[in-house]
């Protein structure tokens, strides 16, 4: 019944991610040019391990071990949040994340954080009660790391960050292209010879990387969890923080504002864990003297 119902679930979601794009303004008198060749489609990148561009009967009778793979929390069901998205307009021809990705940006505003460009936060801030506890950022990466949450992934692992870093510094990106089956086995074999002596294996490898995967200069952001927090005020002033959620997915300590009072400053300190639920939490807020 399992195998039955992921296969169903396969068979829907390719449906789900057809793709078209309306004809665009070429320039010369209004008349519409051809259409871009659409985006890379992520059930086709999912199951195709040969990369030619076809899911084949073999391919096919792997797709729920495939799907196994995709089920990250292991409670042997998989939630929507747990699949590839299906790719937008916007978001091109790109297929994954490139050795230069970094998140994008938009004019003057900072890399996305909480799912908001800053001069929205600006105005969140204004209008919110007084009292009220914003988080911003928090999501920036080194930019060693060309947009990827090394961070994380290497805390996930049970690993130090340099240690990652340099697993991963022996991987080969694909050039203009997806990589072939031959290279991601040898990207594989490159990580486990470094990580592997650090008793991880190809399983878990897999389990933190499809958790943290995620499409860098996009709008996307690896799976997070939003911190949130109540101000303590006595006599009209703040004297302290409850932590109602600590949240996940934070590489640095947000900036922390709370509205009514911005002459307060306030500390917030992160904490990282193997456990991908509580990796990158918020573990204190503090105000600074």
């Amino acid at each position: 019944m399992k195998t039955l119902t992921l296969l169903t679930l396969v068979a829907a979601t390719l449906a789900a991610v057809a793709w078209s794009q309306p004809p665009r303004n070429d320039g010369r008198g209004g008349r519409p040019g051809p259409p871009p060749p659409p985006p890379a489609d992520p059930i086709v990148d999912l199951f195709d391990t040969d990369g030619n561009g076809e899911i084949s009967k073999r391919e096919l009778a792997n797709a729920v071990a495939v799907l196994k793979k995709l089920d990250r929390d292991g409670d042997g069901q998989l939630t929507r949040d747990e699949l590839p998205r299906p790719p937008r307009p916007e978001d091109g021809d790109r297929r994954g994340p490139g050795p230069n990705d970094r998140p994008a940006t938009r004019g003057n505003e900072e890399p996305r954080g909480n799912g908001e460009p800053r001069g929205r936060r600006d105005q969140d801030a204004a209008n919110a009660t007084p009292g009220t506890v914003l988080f911003s950022g928090g999501y920036e990466t080194d930019r060693r790391d060309n947009g990827r949450p090394v961070a994380l992934i290497a805390a996930a692992l049970g690993v130090k960050t340099e240690v990652f870093r340099d697993a991963f510094s022996r991987v080969t990106p694909a050039r203009g292209g997806e990589p072939s089956q031959a290279q991601v086995q040898a990207n594989k074999r490159a990580l486990l010879n470094t990580l592997g002596k650090y008793g991880i294996t190809n399983d878990r490898l897999d389990t933190v990387s499809n958790y943290y995967r995620y499409r860098p200069g996009t709008d996307d952001l690896w799976r997070h969890t939003p911190a949130t927090a109540k101000a303590i005020i006595k006599d009209g002033k703040v004297t302290g923080f409850n932590i109602t959620n600590p949240g996940a997915g934070y590489m640095t300590a947000p900036t922390v504002t709370v509205a009514g009072h911005t002459d307060i400053k306030v500390k917030a300190t992160i904490g990282f864990s193997k456990d991908v639920r509580k990796n990158g939490r918020l573990t204190s807020l503090a105000i600074v003297k």
